[in-house]
């Protein structure tokens, strides 16, 4: 009489699955990846403390993070595609801040920025 009052217990315990046995390991981040996005979305240079965070890995490769950064920052603080982003209404990139020639790149963009804004108006 006892042994029927474990099978119900034998049987639950046989479906128990670990849910952490099954779990993807995640992949290694891609710190040049990470550097271009973070550049492309137009964000300003950030702290290791806050890449480690936004990417949860405290493995923090900067010197590959700002090599991809910088080829972000090339491409988004580009003449042509920041008149592209003025002349469409986006703001003006923070990635671009740190550039020896802001001023230049700024004024550009805003000159966009105006034409685009007087050409939805004409619309």
């Amino acid at each position: 009489m006892r042994y029927i009052a474990l099978i119900p217990i034998l049987f639950l315990s046989a479906c128990y699955v670990d849910p952490y046995t099954h779990a993807p390991t995640p992949e290694p981040t891609d710190w040049y990846q990470a550097g271009w996005d973070d550049a492309m979305s137009g964000q300003p240079v950030r702290s290791n403390l806050v890449i480690a965070y936004l990417h949860n890995d405290e493995k923090v490769d900067r010197e590959e993070w700002l090599k991809g950064y910088a080829v972000g920052q090339q491409r988004i603080c580009d003449p042509k595609f920041l008149t592209i982003l003025g002349e469409s209404g986006k703001s003006f990139p923070a990635s671009c801040e740190s550039l020896p020639d802001v001023a230049q790149r700024r004024a550009q963009w805003e000159k966009a920025s105006n034409t685009g804004l007087q050409a939805s108006f004409m619309h």
